[in-house]
């Protein structure tokens, strides 16, 4: 996906689920998702349930996955959201659209609740 200065594309390359079970029980060590590909780059998702230098908020995380074996100098424009769905109570959902410009590290996006 190229974005040229001032350009937006609007399209989705994938998804990706990632089902946490028994979410509530879980300590405040990070957590892996499994690496998926969307648009032909491998991405991971990272989360911190108790939250990431902050308490009481879970904090959400998108990663190149691959990072330490890019170019210096990689970058990638990225569009994307992410959503955490609250099983028991859907009007306590949350879906926030982010938009990154992505240079060879960890990228992302603190939630909050």
């Amino acid at each position: 996906m190229k974005r040229e200065e001032g350009e937006e594309e609007d399209f989705v390359c994938g998804t990706f689920t990632w089902r946490i079970d028994n979410f509530s029980m879980l300590h405040n060590e990070m957590h892996y998702s499994d690496v998926f590909v969307i648009c032909g780059y491998k991405w991971q998702i990272l989360i911190y349930p108790k939250g990431d230098n902050v308490v009481d908020y879970l904090s959400l995380y998108l990663e190149v996955a691959d990072a330490s074996t890019l170019t210096f100098g990689w970058t990638r424009y990225a569009k994307f959201s992410l959503t955490v769905v609250n099983q028991l109570d859907s009007k306590k959902s949350i879906t926030m659209g982010i938009y990154l410009y992505l240079v060879a590290c960890h990228l992302l996006k603190r939630l909050v609740k």
